[in-house]
């Protein structure tokens, strides 16, 4: 007996959905997956080489505009002030000119893209890719560079910092900087005839190795945050005097919770984390003894107890 009409034309019905539903998802899987990626053989955004830039602006189109230029080996911060940079925030930041972009299309109909008025633009020298918003379907990213609109992965964008704290250098001494003396907050540190020599002594013994293991923490400080200086005036203040004859003024803003210092030179406040304040503050020699657990230890402690008699 043949099946009823009315059955019939459900079960098509489901049929002719299910093969749309699959068609629907194997494009968005293609677009998503497929076409939506860089592709190694897409296409340049620009032709400019990263070894030769020398310039960088940063746009944002609600923010603050922020300039880079290229001092030797040396990237400093120019515009809103003047400072050194992060080097490894510049390298991912030139980093997006080697990106390829798929489906390069004419520079036409921009506000579709909303390219009209790109959310952030970025100077490379003369060369500039704008972004502006990210296709729904592949959560690809549009960019407008070099006449042409591409897709790119929208994870590019986020190598671009829209705010100056986000590319201050994070290192509180230069590499060329080495100090020979330090005058610490109780304490004097100095290189005489080749050793290192601490005032007051401590009672304990500090070896040559604890003094370089302390100015090569003070050498390769790196802070948590880095910040323009709010002009505050330091509770204490270090002096650092560098090979070359300088002296640096090191201001202490604050101890705890975190350990804050400003280079009265630069302008710039550094942030560092507890551990990194013990190692500075706490002179050399002073982490030894804090991993040394019989250190602080008394000594009657430490001593063996007397034998319990033998039983009879």
């Amino acid at each position: 007996m043949a099946p009823p009409a009315r059955l019939t034309t459900v079960r098509t019905g489901w049929l002719i959905n299910l093969v749309l539903l699959a068609l629907v998802a194997a494009l968005a899987a293609y677009a998503l997956y497929g076409g939506g990626k860089d592709d190694a053989a897409g296409h340049p955004l620009t032709s400019v080489a990263a070894s030769v830039v020398k310039r960088i602006v940063i746009e944002p189109r609600d923010g603050q505009v922020i300039e880079l230029n290229k001092d030797g080996d040396e990237w400093l911060v120019t515009r809103p002030l003047r400072a050194r940079a992060n080097l490894t925030q510049v390298e991912r930041m030139l980093d997006l000119l080697a990106v390829r972009g798929s489906d390069r299309m004419p520079a036409e109909d921009l506000q579709r893209f909303d390219l009209d008025r790109p959310a952030l633009r970025v100077h490379f020298d003369d060369a500039v890719i704008a972004f502006g918003t990210t296709n729904p379907l592949s959560q690809q990213q549009y960019v407008l560079a070099d006449d042409s609109v591409f897709m790119i992965g929208s994870h590019h964008r986020s190598v671009v910092p829209e705010r100056v704290e986000r590319v201050l250098t994070h290192s509180l001494l230069r590499k060329n900087e080495k100090p020979v003396a330090f005058e610490m907050p109780g304490f004097k540190v100095t290189h005489v005839d080749g050793k290192w020599t601490l005032d007051p002594p401590q009672a304990s013994t500090v070896s040559q190795d604890d003094f370089n293991r302390w100015v090569d923490d003070w050498r390769y400080a790196s802070s948590l945050l880095t910040q323009p200086s709010s002009g505050k005036a330091p509770a204490d203040t270090i002096s650092l005097r560098l090979e070359d004859g300088r002296t640096l003024q090191i201001g202490v803003l604050q101890q705890e919770p975190e350990l804050i210092l400003t280079r009265t030179d630069e302008k710039l406040t550094f942030y560092f984390s507890q551990d990194t304040r013990q190692r500075l503050l706490s002179g050399p020699g002073a982490q030894a003894a804090d991993d040394d657990p019989t250190a602080d230890a008394d000594p009657a402690a430490t001593q063996t107890p007397p034998a319990a008699p033998a039983s009879r």
